[in-house]
């Protein structure tokens, strides 16, 4: 038994030092950084997108996407979200070409975070595009990120539904019920993180490994969560910046939880090696060779 204990602990260690090390080595921080500058330009679109989508079932809906990135991101961040809300025109009309051409333009401009996002995991898992095959992969990247993109918000969809239909038929929800919500909201995260790491990046990776480092994503996302919001409540972020500052607000939770899904990428990976079958490169991609003269240069 204490061999089982000896041997779990070894690779639980060696899981985290390869974490860390992965941290620091891929520069994390830089990534998620370029990402929450991404994120920033193609949030209106993203969110107009899924006002369009719930308001096209039920207005409800709309008031329980708006209520559920409330809580998500918080009060002060909430006031930006409250800016591109107002500013968001209804949803377009798709019956004639200006419609439809105005739908597109918002499905890439939506879909531009999922591409960076693609990028970013790419660098994370040492992969890269393979010669003469960018043109190719940036087409199945765009088609993935939309894919994606629609995967999400119909996901959101159904965890809204479940949400509205344990308030409509369980006034005053009891504690078992606000946990079957709960456990709901968590399954769809741990999906779609495990759907983001399984389709984004230009990488072969088992649906367990996926399922694994999604569920532990969703636990670092959630104590990040909660550490952002005492962060963000109990800090003047933004303050200096006037009328900008909730923009800066939401800029600051994007960075983080970012930072905290790029966390989750090299643990998956960690795990991955752990367990004996480590992420390879797809039909489009090819491992980045190592940089065999990091001693020189360290030594120069």
């Amino acid at each position: 038994m204490w061999a089982r204990i000896h041997a779990l602990y070894l690779l639980v260690r060696r899981v985290i030092e390869k974490t860390v090390d992965g941290f620091f080595d891929d520069e994390l921080m830089t990534r998620a950084a370029a990402l929450a500058f991404y994120s920033a330009l193609s949030f209106a679109p993203l969110l107009v997108l899924l006002l369009w989508v719930v308001a096209s079932l039920s207005a409800d809906y709309q008031g329980r996407l708006v209520e559920g990135l409330n809580e998500m991101v918080g009060p002060k961040a909430a006031d930006a979200v409250a800016i591109v809300i107002r500013n968001a025109s209804s949803r377009p009309d798709v019956g004639n070409l200006a419609g439809l051409i105005g739908l597109g333009i918002t499905l890439v401009g939506a879909s531009a975070v999922f591409t960076q996002l693609q990028g970013a995991l790419n660098r994370v898992w040492g992969l890269r595009a393979k010669p003469g095959a960018a043109v190719l992969g940036w087409l199945r990247s765009r088609l993935n990120a939309l894919g994606l993109l629609l995967a999400v918000a119909f996901l959101l969809v159904i965890s809204f539904s479940a949400s509205t239909a344990i308030r409509l038929f369980v006034p005053g929800s009891t504690l078992l019920w606000q946990g079957i919500e709960a456990g709901i909201s968590t399954a769809v995260f741990i999906f779609v993180f495990a759907a983001i790491f399984k389709i984004l990046p230009d990488a072969q990776i088992a649906w367990r490994d996926a399922l694994v480092g999604a569920t532990l994503t969703d636990a670092l996302f959630l104590l990040g969560k909660v550490a952002i919001g005492l962060y963000i409540a109990n800090s003047d972020v933004g303050g200096a910046y006037g009328p900008a500052g909730s923009v800066v607000v939401l800029l600051v939770w994007v960075y983080y939880s970012a930072l905290i899904l790029l966390l989750g990428a090299e643990l998956t990976e960690a795990v991955a090696e752990a367990r004996g079958v480590p992420i390879r490169p797809n039909l489009y991609a090819e491992p980045i060779p190592p940089r065999h003269h990091k001693a020189a240069e360290d030594a120069d």
